[in-house]
């Protein structure tokens, strides 16, 4: 009986369209950052991949 109660009670409820939107933009973002890593260039992966070995002349210690 309870079980039937909630159930319609949260049917109407105006608050669930809360976690239908930020699964829709968690899965945007998701599917965003997954496109991104597989159509970006190998060239442009080993140059950000060799950024930190990469000397750097400008000295942050002045």
């Amino acid at each position: 009986m309870l079980q039937l109660l909630s159930a319609d009670y949260f049917a109407r409820s105006p608050l669930l369209v809360f976690p239908v939107i930020a699964l829709g933009v968690f899965m945007l973002v998701f599917v965003v950052a997954t496109l991104r890593a597989f159509l970006t260039r190998q060239s442009e992966i080993s140059h950000m991949a060799n950024l930190p070995l990469e000397d750097s002349e400008v000295s942050s210690h002045e």
